[in-house]
């Protein structure tokens, strides 16, 4: 009995100093780190969200900013009666019942954490509710900054929008310090430069009991704004050209040919910018739904047949091969017959005799079709490559690449090549990266939109590249871009203005639809010192001599100070 009695009181003291090292290991040599997770337990950050920074065009109009939104909350840890607040808040906020519910449902977190289940509240109604807000526990009045667009549809595929992240993005956006529920750049410049425009978020640092409800507030941290950015836009000139095309689909790019800054970029159909701030998810379906594509940005990310705005590189690439000078005469009859294929000028009559300078004057197929015979594929394909068709050129945001044959060619298809039909794709940033090489002699600049983050000029002014184009070359296109504004029987007469000298090149490209066709205008403005060159495209729109050519006076005119 007694060594039983003796075996058990071994145990007992080898269970205590058991007992005893485990207390000593938790406090001694744990200690710290379970203090850590009580204190990281016991305290919660509620976040405020930091004003993003300005969006600014280049005279300082404002291209994004923030607004005062008033939004009403609930917290749920004093709430008693949710059924009966939501109740007496749905007519206020004019939604009903059964929809706030949802939200809180779906928005509720932590007891501490408030959920907002309506935003855009009225200012009027704002005051009313904060007049009886002593009645309503648990209920919060927040008035928080919220992304606003100024220029609405004129300006949203250059400067993007805001959304939540997804619940795939969530765990990598954590990584950078983006919270659940936080707003992220989506496309544009929104999304460029989310880093630089997000700011620093601030909070308050709260004290929480067992059952997380909020005890006190111990803490807060002041958020700080994002930073503003300049961008090479001109705003005026953005609305101008968003106005001109109407309803038409289409895009347009003007850029400074001798800095390679975007003056304006605009795609057509566009979206309101500020639908995906709201969360209103119908309309953000009929967006993505839309089969005019109007969250696509047609300047960069839109590819199109060129037609007849490539009979410029046509022109260049024969006359740095000596296959012809500017005088040289080619006979158009209205048609070409190749093999057993007949291929028709526009001018089914036929244009006669004609030089080079008349030829890119009336667009004549034939003309270009036979000195592309005579070049042959691999010196077409070339002088569209050094011009930057068919490859990237170094935009910053969403851009396509274009596309030129690299598959041998028949002799019909190099025909078609050289009027700028068949297998070959432009986007209208690289139709206008063209045309400027020909304002600029030869110099191609890398295009570029933003000017200043922070206040800090961005150190950027690509180099330029030069062309291998003699002056020759380019003096005889120079002379048949300006006859095609200039001569009233030129195909872009309507692009003509007394105010400034314009240079053209028109196209009607055809499709894959019969009887629709695209119409082109490339462009620069003055003649003598380009300020300016473009491309404009109306998608299924006609003739380039059109709408293009007349959106291509408007631009040189307003430029010129003469356009409102």
């Amino acid at each position: 009995m007694s060594s039983r009695l003796i075996q058990l009181q071994y145990f007992m003291v080898l269970l205590l100093g058991l007992v005893s090292l485990r207390l000593v290991h938790l406090q001694l040599v744990r200690g710290s780190h379970y203090r850590q997770l009580a204190e990281q337990n016991r305290l919660r950050v509620v976040p405020e969200s930091a004003p993003r920074g300005l969006i600014l065009d280049r005279s300082g109009q404002i291209l994004a900013t923030n607004k005062t939104v008033f939004r009403v909350a609930l917290l749920p840890q004093e709430i008693e009666d949710l059924d009966g607040i939501l109740k007496y808040l749905s007519p206020l906020v004019h939604r009903s019942v059964a929809s706030l519910h949802e939200t809180y449902k779906r928005q509720r977190s932590l007891p501490f954490m408030p959920v907002v289940i309506a935003s855009g509240i009225s200012k009027d109604m704002a005051m009313r509710l904060e007049e009886e807000r002593w009645r309503l526990p648990g209920v919060l009045l927040r008035a928080e900054p919220a992304r606003d667009y100024p220029q609405g549809v004129n300006t949203a595929h250059l400067i993007g929008y805001l959304s939540q992240p997804t619940s795939e993005e969530l765990p990598v956006l954590k990584s950078y310090g983006i919270r659940t529920k936080e707003l992220v750049g989506r496309g544009g410049i929104e999304r460029l430069l989310d880093h630089a425009l997000r700011g620093r978020s601030g909070g308050l640092l709260v004290e929480v009991d067992h059952r997380a409800r909020q005890v006190r507030g111990i803490n807060r941290r002041a958020p700080e704004s994002g930073s503003p950015i300049v961008l090479s836009i001109d705003a005026p000139l953005q609305r101008l050209v968003t106005e001109a095309f109407g309803s038409q689909a289409g895009a347009c790019v003007v850029l400074d040919p001798n800095t390679g800054a975007v003056l304006a970029m605009v795609s057509n159909p566009s979206f309101d910018p500020e639908s995906f701030l709201q969360s209103d998810s119908q309309t953000i379906r009929q967006l993505l739904d839309d089969p005019q594509s109007p969250l696509l940005n047609r300047a960069t990310a839109g590819v199109y047949t060129p037609g007849s705005i490539a009979k410029l590189m046509t022109a260049a690439a024969a006359l740095e091969q000596g296959l012809i000078q500017p005088s040289t005469t080619i006979h158009c009859p209205g048609a070409l017959r190749i093999g057993d294929r007949t291929f028709h000028c526009w001018n089914r009559d036929g244009h006669g005799p004609m030089t080079l300078i008349e030829a890119i004057m009336q667009s004549c197929n034939v003309y270009f079709m036979q000195i592309g015979r005579r070049l042959g594929a691999a010196p077409l394909r070339s002088a569209m490559e050094q011009a930057g068709l068919s490859h990237k050129i170094g935009w910053p945001l969403e851009e396509q690449p274009g596309r030129l044959p690299q598959r041998r060619l028949m002799e019909g298809e190099v025909a078609l090549l050289a009027i700028g039909q068949g297998d070959i794709l432009v986007t209208p940033l690289q139709a206008a990266m063209m045309a400027s090489a020909i304002g600029t002699n030869g110099s191609l600049v890398e295009p570029w939109v933003v000017s200043s983050v922070g206040g800090e000029t961005l150190p950027h002014r690509p180099p330029k590249k030069q062309l291998k184009w003699s002056g020759k070359t380019l003096q005889a296109i120079k002379a048949g871009m300006l006859a095609v504004v200039k001569h009233p029987a030129g195909t872009g007469h309507r692009a003509f203005s007394e105010l400034i000298s314009i240079a053209g090149k028109t196209g009607t490209a055809q499709t894959h639809l019969p009887g629709m066709t695209h119409g082109w205008f490339v462009g620069f403005c003055p003649v003598d010192q380009p300020k300016a060159a473009m491309a404009i495209v109306a998608e299924y729109g006609g003739s380039g001599g059109d709408l293009p050519a007349y959106m291509a006076r408007l631009i040189c005119e307003h430029l010129a100070g003469a356009a409102p």
